[in-house]
């Protein structure tokens, strides 16, 4: 925690190896980069994530389009940032994955279509906990780069969740079921949805699916990290 608080004041190392970072580098060093494991094309990274929901879900959700960076491995060096972003207290690093985000959706096909960005919402008591919530982090870092407004008002997460990494994977798929609920504003007609890492893909699909009942007639997916089968 110590390391993580000093980097917030002093921004200028590696949040994972702790080695200098050169000109350009930002919260992560090139070395430490090159060793994620990162998609080979965005649309890739579309095909994979709609394949893994299928095979998971079948034909009961089906969404726009989708994005993500990396496929998310345990002990890798991604999981020590994607950690610090989302518990240490480093929403920066949340920022910095959000902009890398809008960038790798800019580079591979049209967001024309797309309205607003919607986070996963955290509920109320573990924001205070945490005190941010990561997945707002990284949309704005994706708003900013391709121009959207961010809505986080949009949609509320009603029921305390446990964490999706202490639970097996029968149990995540159950979790976050009936948890979300839309604001009861009116809903844009096509939505990107954003979370931080795509692990079965309930979460995700319990919260697109409050908001499609509430009238949002298409959802589009994005998150910095879809987990592998390791």
């Amino acid at each position: 925690m110590l390391d993580n608080v000093l980097h917030l004041l002093f921004p200028h190392v590696c949040i994972i190896c702790g080695e200098s970072l050169r000109q350009g580098e930002l919260h992560c060093c090139s070395s430490c980069v090159s060793s994620f494991d990162r998609f080979s094309s965005p649309p890739e990274s579309g095909e994979v994530l709609r394949n893994t929901m299928v095979s998971r879900y079948g034909g009961r959700f089906a969404f726009e389009q989708g994005w993500c960076l990396y496929r998310f491995h345990k002990a890798n060096p991604l999981q020590h940032a994607l950690h610090s972003m989302k518990y240490e207290g480093l929403f920066t690093v949340a920022e910095y994955f959000g902009s890398r985000l809008g960038e790798w959706m800019l580079s591979g096909g049209s967001i024309d279509g797309i309205e607003c960005i919607v986070p996963v919402p955290l509920h109320h008591l573990k924001k205070i906990e945490r005190t941010y919530n990561q997945s707002e982090k990284i949309a704005r870092g994706i708003g900013r780069t391709i121009g959207k407004p961010v809505c986080p008002e949009l949609l509320q997460r009603h029921r305390w969740t446990f964490s999706q990494t202490s639970l097996p994977a029968k149990q995540r798929r159950k979790n976050p079921e009936g948890a979300f609920r839309a604001s009861g504003a009116s809903m844009p007609g096509h939505i990107l949805l954003v979370d931080d890492i795509v692990t079965t893909g309930a979460t995700m699909i319990s919260a697109a699916k409050a908001l499609q009942k509430a009238g949002a007639g298409r959802i589009s997916l994005a998150a910095v990290a879809l987990a592998a089968h390791d």
